[in-house]
């Protein structure tokens, strides 16, 4: 099924139920006006052509009406972060082969190679942690596949609304926008001028996504969580304070895991009814395989993959194997009830005089710190032990009390040698965080 197709069926079988709801002006668009409404973003756009429409703007309506209208018209959708510098933008949508970029109030047009994309529906950008970000490309029943999973744990249907509290730049906000779509729920736009705690009494919020980090700010500042149908809470590592403190004041909270290559969701869990005693992310849904290689990997397979990345070269590079299989470059392993735990990311993992060391595992243990409001530990190079860890957080602690609080949990080796202010040049709140741009930063301060 492709977008027109379903939007089309939605139109039919949900009519008069909300399909998108804009809270800043209050606006309104129900599934049997969709069609037409879109048609009509198209018209208003002007000439669209078949390259991929890169858009660099904040949420919005206007940003989710110009995402679903390309995508009805057939054309492959690239949203990329507004925050971006200019030039990293436009890297972005030459590197494509967008013929200009659509800005919050303006169209700039550019000049780039075409590109032969066929049967592409999103080109996704990776955060770019281990190098340049690169464009994950997935055909929209990848998205929908996602979709039928994602319902058999978290089911929706016409009357619930799904906030959009996840940027459209990662395919988890995309993602969203699909899973709304197939179900008759409706998209929850919200208003950016407001504080997100204010908006969680809204009665048109029933669901919620969110990273650790909007979890804990949301609890601190005693939004009314509990009245939800459910929370949807992944991105990162979770730290089990967070997640007890949730259960405890009542929080309908799923943990789950997935990534960019996967259309989103890979596990989730049940609704937790209390913190288990190691974190994990659930069961793989269905439509996925999931399994553990020899090295420790975890591995995926299914219709949820995406068609591939794309090259400088305007190809697809696939990203499995010969038997279906994509890497993810986590390591984890599975409990006794087929349950997702995750250790790390390979590819972030410190090796110190042959240890290996799990930055995950330390900013998990920070997050326990009082006061600590965001960490992110990086490695940087050593003469001797050829690695080090280095931490950056941010929050009302000292260093002192940092050492003792891990000296007490981990072993010495992973106690990071250097404790940094978080960087102004990255927020504390976004969902991906640019570890090489950490990495870099860091090496710089300790040498």
């Amino acid at each position: 099924m492709n977008p027109l197709s379903l939007i089309e069926e939605s139109a039919k079988n949900f009519g008069d139920s909300v399909a998108l709801h804009d809270l800043s002006r209050g606006r309104k668009i129900r599934f049997r006006e969709l069609p037409d409404f879109l048609r009509v973003v198209i018209r208003n756009a002007g000439e669209w052509g078949s390259s991929p429409l890169v858009t660099a703007m904040p949420t919005s309506f206007d940003h989710v009406a110009l995402l679903l209208a390309a995508s009805l018209s057939g054309r492959p959708v690239a949203p990329v972060s507004p925050r971006l510098p200019c030039m990293e933008i436009l890297r972005r949508a030459a590197y494509v082969g967008a013929q200009g970029i659509h800005g919050a109030s303006n169209f700039e047009k550019i000049d780039s190679p075409l590109r032969e994309l066929n049967d592409v529906g999103t080109l996704i950008f990776t955060s770019g942690s281990s190098g340049p970000a690169k464009a994950v490309a997935h055909r929209w029943g990848a998205h929908i596949a996602n979709a039928a999973g994602a319902e058999e744990r978290i089911p929706l249907a016409p009357g619930c609304g799904w906030l959009l509290s996840l940027p459209l730049h990662h395919v988890s906000g995309i993602s969203l926008l699909i899973r709304c779509l197939a179900s008759g729920a409706t998209i929850v736009i919200p208003d950016a001028a407001c504080p997100l705690e204010a908006q969680i009494a809204n009665q048109a919020i029933t669901h919620l996504s969110l990273v650790s980090v909007q979890l804990e700010r949301l609890l601190l500042a005693r939004a009314p969580l509990q009245r939800l149908h459910a929370v949807l809470a992944g991105g990162g590592p979770m730290s089990a304070s967070v997640v007890q403190r949730a259960i405890e004041s009542g929080v309908p909270l799923h943990l789950t895991y997935g990534m960019t290559e996967t259309a989103s969701q890979i596990t989730t869990t049940e609704k937790l009814t209390a913190c288990p005693s190691r974190i994990h992310a659930g069961k793989p849904l269905p439509g996925r395989e999931l399994r553990i290689s020899p090295s420790g990997e975890v591995q995926v397979r299914g219709g949820i993959l995406a068609t591939g990345v794309l090259t400088s070269s305007g190809q697809l590079e696939s990203i499995t194997d010969a038997e279906g299989w994509t890497s993810t470059r986590d390591v984890g392993t599975l409990n006794k009830n087929n349950e997702l735990i995750l250790l790390g990311r390979r590819d972030r993992m410190i090796i110190s005089g042959g240890e290996n060391i799990h930055p995950e595992r330390i900013e998990a243990i920070l997050s326990e710190v009082p006061g600590v409001v965001r960490v992110a530990v990086v490695g940087i190079t050593h003469p001797v032990l050829g690695m080090r860890p280095v931490a950056f957080v941010t929050g009302r602690v000292d260093v002192e009390s940092l050492r003792d609080f891990l000296g007490e949990r981990v072993e010495r080796f992973a106690i990071p040698d250097f404790f940094f202010p978080w960087p102004d040049s990255i927020p504390i709140d976004d969902a991906k965080i640019d570890y090489s741009q950490l990495t870099r930063l860091a090496e710089t301060m300790a040498h």
